[in-house]
């Protein structure tokens, strides 16, 4: 089982306070990656329509490192249309791995191709596709990832959890057993440990686990919670 922080970063600045408020908790956090072609919202480093952020391009060129890169792991979650463009981008910023959301691929053969076995793949669906949707993409990944609500909701955190999900994550489970199942979206301390029994066994958790300020006390009571 693991939680995983999830990350929608504002600027680099807000990026790099919340993976240092999380540095000392947990291994791997999972940044959300939004250029606002997939879903309206925007995240750094695609602000600006234009350019990646300044500070990203010489994260690629190597210039500069990603925030606790030492000793703080991430995978790059793209909710973007035709991610293979731009994937080649956050491997060489350090991603450890790379979660596609199967509604922005067009062609999921391309986006495997683009990877080249760099690092591990994983795919993400919302609650109103499709489990078969992702039949071909699951050949190549080793995480199934669960949004907690519709694609209407996609890129959004602080939204409630649509409780179908439960069901998603059950059927994904019987039909995927040897791969991870992740649920992200609506993850609270009241539905952690029922998300667990119905089949997940990776949580990535946003809103809270930052709700208050309090992110070391609320880490530390989804630990208790999950034993």
């Amino acid at each position: 089982m693991q939680i995983v922080p999830a990350i929608i970063a504002k600027s680099f600045d807000d990026l790099e306070e919340k993976m240092s408020n999380v540095s000392s908790l947990a291994p791997l956090v999972q940044v959300d990656v939004l250029d606002g072609s997939l879903v309206k919202l925007r995240a750094w480093p695609y602000q600006s329509a234009s350019k990646p952020d300044d500070f990203f391009q010489s994260i690629i060129r190597e210039e500069q490192g990603f925030p606790f890169w030492k000793s703080l792991e991430f995978e790059a979650h793209f909710m973007v249309n035709s991610p293979e463009k731009i994937v080649s981008d956050w491997i060489a910023a350090g991603a450890a791995r790379i979660i596609f959301e199967i509604e922005g691929v067009k062609d999921f053969e391309t986006a495997v191709a683009e990877v080249n076995g760099r690092v591990p793949i994983g795919v993400s669906l919302t609650l109103d596709t499709p489990d078969d949707t992702v039949a071909l993409a699951a050949r190549h990944t080793d995480v199934i990832q669960c949004m907690g609500w519709e694609f209407s909701h996609l890129g959004r955190q602080g939204e409630p959890l649509d409780t179908r999900v439960f069901e998603k994550i059950k059927g994904l489970r019987e039909k995927y057993p040897s791969h991870m199942i992740a649920i992200d979206g609506g993850v609270t301390f009241q539905n952690a440990a029922k998300l667990l029994e119905a089949g997940a066994d990776k949580l990535v958790i946003g809103s809270a686990l930052w709700k208050g300020g309090n992110v070391h006390e609320n880490f530390a009571k989804f630990k208790k919670i999950l034993g």
